[in-house]
């Protein structure tokens, strides 16, 4: 097998120098990011005033005279802390996860071939979201990058993933098939390249991995004597140590080994191939050094396959651009003094209101208390002989000031986090549901910045996955995926089929949210519009999804289940059924002309395919019958009253309950 790397780490020892010195320099270099992370933890994840600085808990009432005598009222023993931070910050996730962009694989031309392979494309982009749970792990790099300023993620073809192709019962080894692979390392334990200033210049990045010790043996037989110094267990000095800076991520770990992952992308100085290997903090290598395993082949001018070539598995997504670097700033960074400010003022608050639960007596020292007079009481008069009068110690009044200062701090804080009373759904005063929706985009636009590099991030992610499907699906996979028009289907796909002929089309904002209110919302104004384009209210209801179980919208849903059940009984059995004629004829035709539309239909055996058009026929003659005697039951009813005229049909306008007609309105023709 030819070698592609060129000869420059000819040695262990001076690879392993150079990896110890890349390691040290990547990790020396990302200090000054890890101060401003360990900062941004604490003021989204605190939970208690006490976390951002000293002090007790709240104690509102005292049960004894004793406890009273001891509470340390001045001795800041209040803890609250209202956590505006962390509330913002699930608002900006939620709102990235209600509405994620869409990934629209689009032929480059009007080629037949092209549109095959783009449909397979986009087959296995709606494979992607449900089998390697893509959306989720969209949601925790989203996440990472709202507390740190940075989210990864990781994408590869994972050789030990995928079904058993193999077993050996003499060695015990397993062959598996390999399958795709994204996962979300965390910020702490990403050491790129420190000498870019793009993420698209980054030549190297290490990733800390505490893997298993009864896993590194296996995959590293040969050091398990070097694995056993750095093995970190439970009854060793080692576990009290953290394994990481992160304030919420510090914990011990009953028996792993902290290992590095070393990844190279393709250059010139390693002949486009990278270099990978597993290593120690040290730069001992645990494996010796090849091409990296994340290589994809390039396209020659005839479309054979060319030289390939090395791609990092890491992709970053930042929030606020630090000009000169690739890495990103989180907007917790800017707010979180405000915060604390906030916290000190409501604890002072807190103060200064516990102060007015406690009564202090002030008596001179040569006066006695008459015997039974102190009880536990807050109204009690203390009697003692004296010609001194008593009086009260005055606690401390509240700031006129305070409550405004609060409130200052408080909408500073959302400014900074760019929070308005519409994007929130609060209105100040009465206005049009467009004016809201205006207010509620520009509230955005101060994050508009992330949502392009959120769709830009999200075109990478499935430009590589396509890519891994492509160079590693060699032979057919059968995959269970629901197609465009919510068929469920079973394809087999390989590789070959989504190579070129198509382009990824990732959008943000072009279909209606997630979120069941701003759905219902978005669609309430579309209405006008889509009654116009031929839509009916019918299917404008389902649409809003109003499905409570037994209620009248779902009355509305019961025509179009009959008719599906029909069509079902008739595939099934190989039977004909014909339309009654008491039936709701214009919504049932409604849902066999949609079902005639559908690809479902369309995979139909021709004689299937006839029996469904005969009832569809049928019944639009049954319906325009029905129509027509509704028609001239009222005609007869405005004459003179024709006996057994139905008061129902001129109740619905001319249309009794098995009326039937177009969906359009329109009477169908027989």
């Amino acid at each position: 097998m030819p070698t592609y790397m060129l000869d420059l780490w000819d040695t262990e020892d001076k690879a392993k120098l150079e990896l110890e010195k890349r390691l040290q320099f990547a990790k020396q270099a990302r200090l000054v990011h890890e101060r401003q992370w360990e900062e941004n933890e604490r003021a989204a994840f605190a939970t208690r005033f006490e976390e951002f600085f000293s002090g007790g808990d709240v104690n509102m009432s005292y049960e004894s005279v004793s406890e009273l005598g001891l509470a340390p009222v001045d001795g800041a023993a209040n803890n609250i802390a209202t956590n505006y931070i962390m509330k913002n910050i699930r608002f900006f996730h939620s709102q990235m996860s209600s509405n994620p962009p869409t990934v629209s694989p689009k032929p480059l031309t009007s080629d037949r071939e092209d549109r095959r392979r783009a449909d397979a494309a986009d087959r296995c982009v709606r494979y992607g979201l449900r089998q390697y749970k893509m959306q989720e792990r969209q949601d925790q790099v989203n996440l990472n990058t709202l507390i740190y300023g940075n989210g990864f993620a990781k994408t590869l073809f994972d050789p030990d993933l995928g079904e058993i192709v193999s077993y050996n019962e003499e060695t015990n080894e397993v062959k598996t098939e390999g399958d795709f692979s994204y996962t979300v390392p965390s910020p702490w334990f990403v050491y790129p390249d420190p000498d870019a200033t793009t993420w698209d210049d980054v030549r190297f990045v290490f990733e800390e991995i505490a893997m298993r010790y009864e896993t590194a043996c296996r995959l590293f037989p040969e050091k398990k004597d070097i694995l056993q110094k750095y093995r970190m267990k439970n009854q060793d000095e080692s576990a009290n140590t953290a394994y990481s800076k992160s304030v919420i991520a510090q914990r011990s770990y009953y028996d792993v080994v902290r290992v590095y992952q070393y990844w190279e992308t393709g250059t010139p100085e390693n002949g486009m191939q990278g270099r990978y290997c597993w290593c120690l903090l040290d730069g001992t290598q645990l494996t010796p050094l090849s091409v990296s395993p994340n290589r994809f082949h390039t396209v020659n001018k005839d479309g054979s396959k060319g030289a390939p070539y090395a791609k990092l598995p890491y992709h970053l997504l930042t929030d606020i651009d630090v000009p000169g670097t690739y890495w990103g700033r989180s907007v917790v960074a800017y707010a979180s003094a405000l915060q604390d400010v906030l916290n000190r003022l409501d604890n002072v608050m807190l103060d200064i209101l516990a102060a007015h639960g406690v009564a202090r007596l002030l008596i001179p020292e040569t006066s006695e208390v008459a015997k039974g007079s102190i009880t536990n009481s807050p109204w009690d008069i203390v009697k003692y002989t004296g010609a001194i009068p008593p009086n009260f110690m005055e606690p401390l009044p509240m700031p006129a000031a305070l409550p405004n200062i609060r409130d200052r701090m408080k909408q500073n804080l959302d400014d900074i986090m760019g929070i308005t009373e519409s994007l929130m759904g609060q209105q100040s005063r009465e206005t049009s549901g467009f004016s809201m929706q205006y207010a509620v985009e520009q509230s955005n636009m101060v994050r508009r910045r992330l949502f392009n590099k959120y769709v830009n991030f999200v075109e990478h992610i499935y430009k590589s996955y396509l890519g891994i499907i492509k160079e590693y699906w060699d032979t057919p996979r059968t995959i269970k995926v629901l197609g465009k028009e919510r068929a469920f289907e079973t394809v087999d796909l390989q590789g070959s089929d989504v190579e070129g002929g198509f382009d990824l089309v990732v959008e943000y904002g072009t279909s209606f949210s997630l979120d069941p209110m701003a759905r219902r919302q978005e669609i309430m104004q579309l209405t006008p519009l889509l009654k116009e384009a031929g839509m009916t209210s019918r299917a404008i209801l389902g649409m809003l999804r109003l499905n409570e179980l037994d209620s009248l919208i779902d009355r509305t849903q019961l025509a179009s289940s009959r008719q599906r059940e029909i069509f079902e009984r008739m595939l099934a059995n190989k039977i004909y059924i014909p339309p009654r004629e008491l039936q709701e004829h214009r919504a049932m035709l409604e849902e066999a002309y949609t079902y005639v539309m559908s690809a479902e239909f369309d995979a139909l055996p021709e004689e299937d395919k006839a029996l469904i058009e005969r009832h569809i026929k049928e019944r639009e003659q049954v319906a325009a019958q029905s129509t027509a005697d509704a028609g001239a039951a009222a005609g007869g009813a405005e004459g003179g009253g024709t006996p057994g005229a139905n008061p129902l049909a001129a109740l619905l306008g001319g249309a009794p309950p098995g009326g039937g007609g177009t969906p359009g309105g329109a009477p169908p023709s027989a």
